[in-house]
């Protein structure tokens, strides 16, 4: 091989490697840029070049965004001829027989604040249009409000090429047998402006016309035209078309009338477009509106719009306010539009009517009288007079305004709500910066029932004994910020809990709301007497938390505690002493995780519980609910005596109970301190503890000290006395079966006399000699030992095995006498006995009484 030929070889092989390298990249790079852009298919099928241009028999092109974009484009016979492979744009023309465009979804909306759009990307856009395009056939399928909706039609525009300007569109869409056309002609009558005329065709007459111009110079951006639609006699299959964009359905016609008509006119400015952008919110200018609607027009996003209005409005640095307005309009609202109000306050018709009031009208202000009449399952009415102020600083004034809401039902997040009648009056001031109303002291709230879970009020009433303020401040660099304060009485004619007597409530209150938390603070009182001082805090994003102090009750005045909680034992009964306590609950957004604490204190306590009267009672409880854990503490409980037919005390408490919430009952008992006295003797548990939940417990308790004379001067027994004192010791088990003793022990400290003359007794000694000498034993029997078992049943059974060792002086020169005697006594049968006695009070005889019968 020759040299030359060798070099040539390289080069060759140089170029192709080059080739190789060139298309692995290009391919890399559209590979990168199908993904960026979620181009999911690009076909195309036969493709034809030319130096003039290219052509297409079929192209299918199909794009799914990340942010939501999915459209699928089908294209017929189309072919593109550009005006050079230098300069390809814009091109000469683009022809296309069938077009078919499906877009499935839309992008997401963004969540932040879209950013001016800037006039140089418009530049940029219109640079791709071709100077003539043509698609025959049209096919489209974009969302809507009913889902997706297909139109089918056609597109003719043609424009000068790189000015744009002139400019010739039409478009046609096609219904059945009817066509509505938009043809727009624009061109530039001098070099800084430009004259935009457009046509609304349907059926091919004329139905609207717009003419607008826009200028532009170093100093301002102007843009001034007008608008006019006269009669619509096709309006009734129009409706049906719009229909279905709107999802609702159009409303049933009668002949329809000529006379409807919109116009606007308008002249706005920009100041001095600043890094080729600018702002509608910038715009300054007038504004001019009128209409007449005979019959109801869907508009997307408001509803049904039907009536008449006028509005001229001027507008200074983004802020617009009207200088003339009168409106008499229907509004069929879009579900949209009320989707953040309770779906039974949803209207089904509004009617608004907006007069000026010319015989007050002063240079820069504007006032009008509104009302609105809302149509429902509730009804609304709002009546109002307005002072807008048209020139710097802008301000809206509310006087006299009157709004009345009534409903029959209400559902809110749980909450029942029927019979609602509110009448609220109000005025205030309304600013670019500020809002601050006032609820006037005529307003008021009544629900005939409110109920939430077991809970349940009828016979509502909210007041206001002095006017609430709202005050609202905003600021496009600040969060908003908003508060409202006043006073409230609430009246509840009948409170119904499963946890309380139905009764009346009554709650004044301070309330104080703003954007992180509201709170309301003041007496809260029943029809018992009971009164609370509630405090009241939701943070919106925290839990509920309730204060509450009890003010201190006399009991001899009344129990009001009894009269509202069903709780309250029906057999208690407190006629005197002082009660006093406070608490606080923690109320979670769940409402699973429930925290409280509550302290409770009774001084002098005096009354009846069950059939045992009760006199000086002192305690301080403290309970603790926390996670479901509940936990009471007794520091300390003193009652000064207790009477169940014979006298007990002064007795003794200190101790501590740990139940889950869900199992009250089923806790631990622990103490430290249970004691009492009894007949000149102390009885006491041993500090212990105990499990509820177990079917049985044991309790060790001991008894020291014990007067007999005492004890046998309360046994309903005639002729028996004697002295000594009695210790003793008892193994106590507790079951679901009641008390029981199954080793007990008692026995006499040291040597006593027992006494025992009863003429039973010794005329049964009469007859029988061995009874005789025991008779006469006991009537001065001198003791050297008494001690006996004890045995007591569930059922109430005390036995005794009593061992006495002793003698009688006077009986047989005082020789010993031992006794084994079993006595068996119904504790329950004696109690009553007791207890229908002259020992306890004409209270407890008289239900010792109902229960024996």
């Amino acid at each position: 091989m020759t040299k030359p030929s060798r070099i040539l070889l390289r080069l060759c092989s140089a170029v192709l490697a080059v080739l190789l390298l060139g298309s692995g990249f290009a391919w890399q790079q559209w590979t990168a840029f199908k993904r960026e852009q979620g181009i999911v298919r690009l076909d195309w099928d036969g493709l034809r070049l030319s130096p003039s241009g290219l052509s297409v028999r079929l192209l299918s092109y199909e794009q799914a965004t990340t942010e939501g974009l999915h459209l699928t484009l089908q294209a017929d016979d189309a072919s593109l001829q550009l005006s050079g492979l230098l300069r390809p744009l814009p091109a000469r023309s683009l022809h296309v027989a069938r077009l078919e465009l499906n877009v499935q979804s839309l992008p997401q909306k963004a969540e932040r604040q879209p950013s001016p759009p800037v006039l140089d990307s418009y530049r940029q856009s219109i640079a791709w249009l071709p100077q003539q395009l043509n698609i025959a056939d049209l096919q489209l399928t974009l969302p809507c409000a009913s889902g997706h909706c297909d139109e089918r039609g056609a597109l003719q525009l043609r424009h000068a090429g790189d000015s744009l300007l002139p400019l010739d569109g039409r478009l046609d869409l096609n219904r059945n047998e009817h066509q509505l056309s938009l043809i727009i002609a624009a061109q530039r009558p001098d070099v800084a402006g430009s004259l935009v005329e457009a046509t609304l065709l349907i059926d091919g007459q004329p139905r609207m016309e717009t003419r607008s111009r826009l200028d532009s110079s170093a100093d301002a951006l102007q843009w001034s035209g007008t608008l006019s639609m006269g009669s619509l006699p096709e309006a009734p299959w129009l409706l049906d078309w719009l229909a279905e964009w709107s999802n609702r359905a159009s409303p049933a016609l009668p002949d329809m009338p000529s006379d409807m008509r919109l116009g606007a006119g308008w002249a706005l400015s920009w100041p001095p477009v600043q890094e080729a952008t600018f702002d509608w919110r910038d715009s300054t200018g007038e504004l001019r509106l009128s209409a007449l609607l005979p019959v109801p027009w869907p508009v997307i996003g408001l509803g049904e719009l039907q009536g008449e209005f006028d509005l001229a409005a001027h507008g200074r640095n983004g802020v617009w306010l009207p200088s003339e307005l009168n409106a008499a309009l229907k509004l069929k609202p879009a579900p949209t539009l009320l989707a953040s109000v309770p779906t039974q306050l949803h209207p089904t018709q509004l009617h608004i009517g907006i007069e000026p009031i010319d015989a007050e009208r002063s240079p820069g202000h504007l006032p009008v009288q509104l009302k609105l009449d809302a149509e429902g399952d509730s009804t609304l009415t709002l009546l109002a007079r307005l002072q807008l102020t048209t020139t710097p600083p802008y301000a809206l004034g509310i006087e006299q305004a009157q709004l009345q809401l009534q409903g029959s039902e209400l559902q809110l997040d749980g909450l029942s709500l029927q019979g609602l009648d509110a009448e609220l009056g109000f005025s205030g001031q309304i600013d670019l910066e500020r809002i601050e109303l006032q609820l006037l002291e005529s307003s008021h709230i009544a629900l005939a029932r409110a109920s939430s879970g077991e809970l349940a009020a009828s016979q509502l009433r909210v007041d206001l004994p002095e006017p609430l303020h709202l005050q609202v401040e905003h600021h496009r660099m600040r969060p908003t910020f908003w508060r409202a304060r006043g006073k409230a009485a609430l009246r509840l004619g009948r409170l119904a809990h499963p946890q309380l007597l139905a009764q009346g409530w009554r709650w004044s209150a301070e309330l104080d709301a703003d954007a992180t938390h509201a709170s309301g603070s003041g007496p809260l009182s029943n029809d018992a007497g009971l009164a609370l001082d509630l405090d009241l805090d939701k943070r919106w994003s925290g839990p509920l938390q309730v204060n509450g102090k009890l003010q201190e009750i006399f009991l001899r005045a009344g129990n009001p505690l009894a009269g509202s909680l069903t709780a309250w034992p029906a057999s208690l009964e407190l006629n005197s002493g002082r009660l006093q306590g406070s608490g606080n609950l923690t109320l979670p957004e769940d409402a699973n995780v429930v925290s409280a604490r509550l302290t409770l204190e009774a001084r002098g306590l005096a009354g009846i519980f069950d059939r045992a009267e009760l006199a000086g009672l002192d305690a301080q409880l403290a309970a603790n609910l926390e996670r479901n854990r509940l936990q009471v503490d007794l520091a300390e409980v003193r009652l000064a005596q207790l009477n169940p037919g014979f006298t007990i005390g002064p007795l003794r408490l200190q101790g501590q109970y740990q139940a889950n919430i869900e199992q009250p009952t089923r806790g631990r008992v622990s103490w430290i301190a249970a004691e009492t006295e009894i007949f000149g003797g102390r009885f006491w548990l041993q500090p212990s503890e105990i499990d509820l939940s177990a079917p049985s417990q044991k309790l060790s308790a001991r008894l020291q000290g014990l007067q007999l004379d005492e004890l046998l001067k309360a046994y309903p027994t005639e002729g028996l006395s004697g002295d000594g004192i009695l210790d003793g010791r008892f193994d106590i088990q507790r079951s679901a079966r009641g008390l029981s003793v199954n080793q007990g022990q008692l026995a006499a400290r040291e040597p006593g006399v027992l006494r025992f003359r009863s003429p039973k007794i010794e005329a049964l000694g009469q007859s029988n000699p061995a009874m005789k000498l025991v008779t006469e034993a006991l009537h001065d029997f001198h003791y050297d030992l008494l001690s006996s078992d004890v045995r007591y049943d569930e059922r109430g059974k005390l036995n005794l095995g009593l061992r006495l060792n002793g003698r009688n002086p006077a009986l047989e020169g005082g020789r010993p006498i031992n006794f084994s005697i079993n006595l068996e006594e119904d504790i329950p049968a004696l109690l009553t006995s007791l207890q229908l006695s002259d020992r306890v009070s004409e209270t407890i005889q008289r239900r010792v009484q109902e229960r024996l019968q």
